[in-house]
C-alpha cells in the first residue's frame, strides 16, 4: 500500500504490520512487505485475511465498529478459544517508509563512509601531549601537596562535613525501588531508519485506547494530521472493504460518477 500526494511531494509505502491480540491474531505476528509491486495475501476462508485490512484501517483512526465487522469495539480484542485464554490488550503497529528520503540517507551515509575509509586513520603527534602540559601538571601537583601540608587537620574536618552532607543524598538514591530502575533500563529505545514512521494503536478491555507515533503516546488528531496530506485515512479510497467493489459495479451511472469524482 502506497500513499502518493497529488502534488507528488510525499510517497509513503507500507513496510511492516505487527499485530498482537487483534481479532484472530492472539500471538505477535509480523507481516513484511518488501517488494515494490503488487502484494497478495491468500488463504482459506476464516484464516484472517480481512482482519489484516481491518487492522490497518483501525490504526489509521477508524472509530466505527461496524466498518471493522464487529458488534462493538471490544470485539477487536482476541476473545479466546477452547485452548487459549482471552487477552486484555489489542495492539497494531504500522511501519511506513519514504523511499526517496531513505535512498538519499543511504547515499549520504555511503559517501561519508567512503571518505572516512579513504582518509585512513588519523595520527596525533606525541608533542601535542608533552612539554608544557606535563610541566604545568607537575607544578599543580606541588602546589596541592604544599597546601595539604599547611592545612593539616582543618581541611580534614571540612571534608568530613561535606561527606556527611552528601551521604543522605546517596541514601535517598539507594532507597529507590530496584524494579523501577530495571524497568527503565530494560525499556529499549526505538531505533528508526531515515524516512521511517511507526504508527500504532492500543485498545484495552477496560475501554481505554491510545495512539502511538514513533513509540510515543499521541492523539487521534495527530494521526489524522499526519496522514491528511498523503491521502490515507479510514474514509479514503486507499482501503476498500468487502462488498464495496460490488456496490460500485452495480450502482447507477450517476452514482458511480459521483464516487469517481469524489475519489
Amino acid at each position: 500500500m502506497s500513499s502518493p500526494d497529488p502534488k507528488g511531494e510525499i510517497l509513503l509505502k507500507l513496510r511492516k504490520v505487527e499485530l498482537v491480540g487483534f481479532k484472530s491474531f492472539c500471538e505477535k505476528t509480523h507481516i513484511t512487505f518488501s517488494g515494490s509491486g503488487l502484494t497478495c495475501i491468500i488463504g482459506p476462508n476464516g484464516c484472517g485475511k480481512s482482519n489484516i485490512v481491518d487492522a490497518i484501517s483501525w490504526v489509521l483512526g477508524e472509530q466505527s465498529h461496524k466498518s471493522l465487522r464487529a458488534e462493538r469495539m471490544s470485539d477487536c480484542i482476541f476473545n479466546g478459544t477452547a485452548k487459549r485464554p482471552p487477552m486484555g490488550l489489542s495492539e497494531v503497529t504500522l511501519t511506513l517508509i519514504d523511499p526517496e528520503l531513505a535512498a538519499a540517507a543511504e547515499f549520504v551515509l555511503g559517501s561519508c563512509a567512503g571518505d572516512i575509509s579513504a582518509a585512513g586513520p588519523v595520527g596525533v603527534p606525541d608533542s601535542a601531549f608533552g612539554g608544557a602540559s606535563n610541566q604545568r601538571l607537575n607544578t599543580e601537583d606541588t602546589e596541592v601537596t604544599e597546601s595539604t601540608e599547611k592545612s593539616e587537620g582543618g581541611e580534614d574536618a571540612s571534608a568530613t562535613e561535606i561527606a556527611a552532607e552528601v551521604a543522605p543524598a546517596d541514601e535517598e538514591s539507594s532507597t529507590k525501588p530496584e524494579f523501577l530502575k530495571k524497568k527503565r533500563a530494560e525499556k529499549p529505545a526505538m531505533h528508526l531508519k531515515p524516512g521511517e514512521v511507526v504508527v500504532g494503536r492500543r485498545l484495552y478491555r477496560s475501554g481505554q485506547s491510545e495512539y502511538l507515533i514513533n513509540g510515543r503516546v499521541a492523539r487521534l488528531r495527530d494521526i489524522q494530521d499526519l496522514f491528511m496530506g498523503i491521502g490515507l485515512g479510514p474514509d479514503s479510497y486507499a482501503i476498500i472493504e468487502q462488498g464495496r467493489i460490488g456496490q460500485i459495479l452495480s450502482s447507477k451511472p450517476t452514482d458511480r460518477r459521483a464516487i469517481i469524482e469524489e475519489a
